[in-house]
């Protein structure tokens, strides 16, 4: 039985910004409660990724090494780019130099997972959470063991066969502890805040998302004494005093959100806090009120689209007259609204995109951004999927591994981004490619250092002549057809 673990986190994408491997950590922590001795590699900033494996494995002589994948691609339609083939590389490293047990997961493998193995030329893979997963697979004695854990799949196994994401209990989550994993130092120079997740799992059936492969059908919270408890130790132990909620929807299920930061009013933590993912639907003041007397100071809320037409198309469960009600009470709140909006979706035409840029004329103040996606990724099992289908967007035999995407055949990404940057009155509009310049990296840093006020995408606007130069350069290549 495998005793000394070998944990890499290999994602190293920058853009928009570092991504502190939580989930990683999780897994981490919980072999190392279950008395494994784990080793953590962190890729993110490694100059030479191959040189650093080579090192661990040389070094650490692991039995399993867990190799996790946050992201199989950068879901930029205008730019694609995988991960896997530097994946693919590491993979060849450690079969070269270990025959340790791997097992590979991660969301980007929990959506994928047997194309994922088959290009990785790797045995097992473990679909949704991974911190029961990981001990049972690494504590199995044989094969036959091994593929009988709840969660995992094998490379053997029947490609079409549905997986059920692993779980945990609701009571059994662990403190993932991140800053004893990795160097918390080197995200909060790029950014002076740490990631802290309260629940998983998705209720909500959102035509394109994956939340519910990934994490599981139904909310599964945790104690939030336990959250604040997490909070205040990483207070403890590095210097951030901020922290984002990247809860897949802050506000759902109902009253949590209430639960959590009255814990925090009730410990008195004095900290900043922000949260990546709020719903417009059921917003209401007394909770944006909370939200500012807990310390929250900034939001990201993903409507993608201000038109009925294309809510209703993609599945929001919410329309367009929630959208505005709570572009509303929050342009009322003391909170800056990043807004979030796919740009070609289901039903999408230069009518429903006129709503959408009369609504961040009409919404996005001077305390706000708006951030823009061209396109939609497809992956397996979506309902997405069976449209791309119907519509000959995607072939039945693509298994989506390599990025392909959605846009409305009633439009097209040229013809929307001319609307958007003719239409739209003021610079507060992110794009997604604008994200890949970088002179963004170097701003962000000397933020950082002389102690700007977080969220930095409040200065996009500020940052609008460097991105200029940068495309003049040439820095956004030409769409890949």
């Amino acid at each position: 039985m495998p005793s000394r673990i070998l944990m890499i986190s290999t994602n190293r994408e920058t853009a928009p910004q570092p991504v502190a491997p939580l989930g990683a950590a999780w897994v981490a922590e919980a072999l190392r409660l279950a008395g494994f001795q784990v080793r953590f590699l962190d890729l993110c900033f490694e100059r030479n990724p191959i040189v650093a494996v080579e090192a661990a494995l040389t070094e650490f002589a692991p039995d399993g090494i867990a190799l996790s994948v946050r992201n199989l691609d950068n879901c930029n339609l205008l730019t694609p780019k995988s991960y896997l083939p530097e994946v693919r590389e590491l993979v060849r490293v450690m079969k070269a130099r270990s025959e340790a047990r791997v097992l590979i997961g991660g969301a980007g493998v929990s959506i994928l997972p047997h194309p994922v193995l088959k290009y990785l030329e790797l045995d097992y893979a473990v679909v949704g959470e991974g911190e029961r997963a990981a001990v049972e697979f690494f504590s199995a004695r044989d094969a036959d063991a091994v593929a009988r854990v709840p969660g995992v799949v094998c490379r053997r196994g029947a490609p079409q066969e549905r997986c059920v994401p692993a779980q945990g209990c609701r009571d059994d989550f662990v403190m993932p502890r991140l800053h004893g994993w990795v160097d918390a130092r080197m995200y909060l120079a790029r950014e002076p805040v740490l990631p802290v997740q309260g629940k998983r799992g998705c209720a909500q059936r959102c035509l394109y998302c994956t939340y519910r492969q990934i994490e599981g059908e139904s909310w599964r919270v945790r104690d939030p004494r336990a959250v604040v408890d997490e909070i205040v130790e990483a207070m403890r132990q590095t210097p951030t005093r901020e922290f984002e909620f990247v809860d897949s929807i802050f506000n759902e299920p109902e009253g949590y959100l209430e639960l959590l930061l009255e814990e925090v009013l009730r410990r008195g933590v004095k900290a900043r806090f922000c949260a990546s993912s709020l719903s417009p639907k059921g917003l209401t003041e007394a909770q944006l009120r909370l939200m500012e007397r807990a310390g929250m100071r900034s939001l990201v809320i993903t409507p993608e689209s201000a038109a009925g037409a294309t809510l209703a198309a993609l599945q929001k469960g919410f329309d367009e007259d929630d959208v505005n009600r709570a572009a509303e009470l929050l342009g009322r709140s003391r909170l800056r609204v990043l807004w979030c909006f796919l740009i070609g979706g289901p039903q999408e035409d230069e009518e429903t995109l006129g709503q959408t840029v009369a609504f961040l004329n009409r919404h996005v103040g001077k305390k706000d951004g708006a951030f823009i996606t061209t396109g939609i990724r497809i992956y397996p099992g979506t309902g997405l999927h069976r449209l791309a289908l119907g519509e000959g967007a995607v072939q039945v035999d693509d298994d989506l591994l390599m990025p392909s995407f959605y846009f409305s055949p009633k439009l097209t990404p040229e013809r929307a981004r001319a609307l958007l940057d003719r239409g739209v009155r003021h610079g507060r509009c992110i794009h997604l490619t604008d994200t890949q310049a970088p002179v963004l990296g170097a701003l962000r840093r000397i933020g950082t250092a002389i102690g700007l006020p977080t969220p930095f995408w409040r200065y996009a606007g500020y940052a609008k002549g460097a991105l200029g130069g940068w495309r003049r350069q040439g820095g956004v290549p030409a769409r890949r057809q």
